[in-house]
C-alpha cells in the first residue's frame, strides 16, 4: 500500500499549551444526563462475565469482544438492539495473548480480524500473524505468515506493545505495534481475508519509551494514539494522535500538555465541533487530579488544558477512579469515571466547569467489572460486567446522552 507522510504537528512551549485549574464548580445538581437504551446480557455465557470485555462500534451497532485463556469471544448488537449469539475462535496452542477487531469481507462486520501472538520457534521470541474468523462463527482458514517479529517477545515479563483496532469504514482493521527492530510505532491494514499491507512507521523520532497504545474515532480510515516518553527528563510525556488516509498518508499532532517533570496516564481521545471542523480533545489524569485538553486547530495552533477534578476529591492520587469513557454533547462533554462500586457520567463544557452532578449508571449490587465505553457523535455507549455472586450476573450496554 502506498504511503504519504505529511509533517507533524507538535504543539507545547511557551504560549501553546495552558494548563488552567478551572474556576468554581457548579452546584451538585441534575446535569442533564440520560440513558436513552440499556441492553441487558444475562450471565448464562462466558461472555457476559469477563472482566476484559471491549465494546467497538459496528455500523449503526456495536460489537463486544473478550478473551479468556482458550478463545476469543465476541456478540454484535444490530441497530434495533438484538444481541446476537455469542461465538467464539479457539486459540490455537502456544498462543501468548490475542488481538481482534472487526472488519468486512463482503460487508463491514462479517469478519473478526484476530491477531495472535505466539511463541516463535526458537523459544524466545514472538511473531504477530491474523486470522480472518467468519463473524457467524463458521470454521475460520488457518493464520496468515508472521507480519512481524518481536525480540525477546515472548518474556511474560516484557510483552510487545500490540494493538489491533477498527477503522472508520468498518472493511479493514488496523494494527499498530512498537517494531523490536527500530523501535518506532509502526502500523499495516488487516483487510477481510486477514491479509496483512505492508508495515510503515508513523513516525521516525525516537522517544525514550512507548505507551498506551490503542485505537480511537478520528479524522481518517484509521486513527492511532499513544503516548510517548521525553528524552530530556525534565518535560513530561506528550500524547500523540496519528490519523491514517486509506492510502497510507500520516498526519501526526503531538499534545504537550503534561507539566515539566510530571506524569500522564491513558488518554481518551474524541473529535469535537469547533467552529464546522473537527479537532481533537483529550482527557486524563497526573498526581494531581484529572484534565481536559483541547486543541483549537491549526489557525491558532494552541491547545489549552484544564483540570476539571481533584485528585484530592477522591481522597489523593492513588484513590482516583480511572477515566473509562469520553463523548461529546453539543458543546459540552461528557466524562465517564469508573469508581470503586459505581459508574459516573460527569458534564464537563469547555472550559473544565463540571456542570450539574454526576448521572450513576445503574448496577444491581455495585459489584461493576470491566467498564468499556465507545463514543459517537452525541452518544456514549458503555459496557459492564454488573456482578450479583461469584459466577454469577449480566452484562449491561447503556446508551446515555446529555442534553
Amino acid at each position: 500500500m502506498p504511503r504519504r507522510r505529511s509533517h507533524g504537528l507538535t504543539l507545547g512551549g511557551v504560549g501553546a499549551a495552558l494548563l488552567t485549574v478551572a474556576g468554581c464548580q457548579a452546584a451538585q445538581v441534575d446535569n442533564g444526563c440520560q440513558i436513552t437504551r440499556q441492553l441487558v446480557m444475562p450471565g448464562t455465557t462466558a461472555l457476559p462475565l469477563l472482566t476484559n470485555v471491549r465494546i467497538d462500534r459496528l455500523g449503526a451497532g456495536y460489537v463486544l469482544f473478550g478473551a479468556d485463556d482458550t478463545a476469543v469471544r465476541w456478540a454484535i448488537i444490530d441497530g434495533a438492539g438484538t444481541i446476537g449469539a455469542e461465538q467464539s475462535f479457539p486459540l490455537p496452542a502456544g498462543t501468548l495473548r490475542p488481538y481482534y477487531a472487526a472488519a468486512g469481507l463482503q460487508v463491514p462486520g462479517d469478519t473478526i480480524i484476530i491477531g495472535l501472538l505466539t511463541t516463535a520457534a526458537n523459544g524466545t521470541d514472538a511473531e504477530l500473524s491474523f486470522v480472518a474468523a467468519p463473524a457467524d462463527g463458521s470454521a475460520a482458514p488457518p493464520p496468515g505468515p508472521p507480519v512481524t517479529t518481536f525480540l525477546g517477545g515472548a518474556d511474560p515479563g516484557a510483552p510487545p506493545l500490540v494493538a489491533v483496532g477498527a477503522s472508520a469504514s468498518g472493511m479493514t482493521a488496523g494494527a499498530a505495534w512498537l517494531d523490536s527492530q527500530t523501535g518506532l510505532p509502526t502500523y499495516a491494514f488487516i483487510d477481510g481475508q486477514g491479509v496483512a499491507g505492508s508495515p510503515h512507521t508513523i513516525e521516525d523520532v525516537l522517544a525514550s519509551s512507548y505507551g498506551c497504545l490503542g485505537f480511537s474515532p478520528g479524522k481518517e480510515e484509521l486513527t492511532v494514539t499513544y503516548q510517548k516518553g521525553p528524552i530530556d527528563p525534565r518535560l513530561g510525556p506528550t500524547w500523540m494522535i496519528a490519523d491514517i488516509t486509506a492510502a497510507g498518508t500520516v498526519n501526526t499532532l503531538t499534545l504537550n500538555v503534561a507539566q515539566l517533570g510530571g506524569t500522564m496516564s491513558c488518554a481518551r481521545t474524541v473529535t469535537y465541533d469547533n467552529g464546522g471542523s473537527p479537532e481533537y480533545a483529550i482527557i486524563w489524569q497526573d498526581t494531581s487530579g484529572s484534565w481536559l485538553s483541547v486543541y483549537y486547530g491549526p489557525v491558532s495552533g494552541q491547545v489549552k488544558s484544564f483540570g476539571f477534578a481533584s485528585a484530592t476529591d477522591f481522597g489523593g492520587p492513588d484513590l482516583q477512579p480511572p477515566l473509562s469513557g469520553f463523548a461529546t454533547f453539543g458543546p459540552d462533554f461528557g466524562v465517564l469515571f469508573a469508581k470503586a462500586h459505581s459508574v459516573e457520567l460527569w458534564r464537563v463544557d469547555l472550559g473544565g466547569n463540571v456542570k450539574g452532578g454526576a448521572f450513576v449508571l445503574p448496577s444491581v449490587q455495585g459489584d461493576i467489572q470491566g467498564v468499556s465505553s465507545v463514543a459517537s457523535p452525541a452518544l456514549l455507549t458503555s459496557t459492564y460486567a454488573d456482578l450479583t455472586g461469584v459466577g454469577t450476573g449480566r452484562r449491561v450496554v447503556i446508551d446515555s446522552v446529555c442534553r
